[in-house]
């Protein structure tokens, strides 16, 4: 499951927040696939809602990248994980037709979300902590 702890925090008000709303999406995600009225549409809203959570909190670590030496490739993973999950669920989401097949994709998704996205943002918080950080200088 996944939750909001004090490990993914960056320091830097803009961006925890984009990945507090974030990861409630994917939270959310992850409960309904134990919801028995499962289906197409609400897999859909939930992949959604991913989806525009993912956008705002990119944004937001782009806007701060671009005041504090903006990294081209960590923008280039982010259009990547984009372009990634997208494709999936555009592929995956419209094969839905019964309960079992909406809770055998959306593991398939939550498997996507899991390996990729979720870590992804832990693997960033250092990164993040250390631009923020104040420089000495000598």
């Amino acid at each position: 499951m996944f939750r909001w702890n004090m490990s993914l925090e960056t320091d830097i008000e803009s961006i925890d927040h984009g990945r507090r709303v974030l990861i409630e999406a994917m939270a959310d995600f992850f409960r309904s696939l134990d919801d028995p009225f499962l289906d197409r549409t609400m897999v859909a809203e939930r992949t959604g809602a991913i989806f525009i959570a993912m956008k705002a909190a990119f944004d937001a670590e782009a806007s701060f990248l671009s005041t504090h030496g903006g990294d081209e490739s960590h923008m280039a993973a982010h259009a990547t994980l984009i372009l990634t999950y997208v494709g999936l669920c555009k592929k995956m989401v419209p094969k839905i037709n019964t309960l079992k097949q909406a809770q055998q994709l959306s593991l398939e998704i939550y498997r996507i979300i899991d390996g990729g996205l979720y870590h992804h943002l832990k693997d960033e918080v250092l990164f993040y902590k250390a631009l923020n950080r104040p420089r000495k200088i000598a």
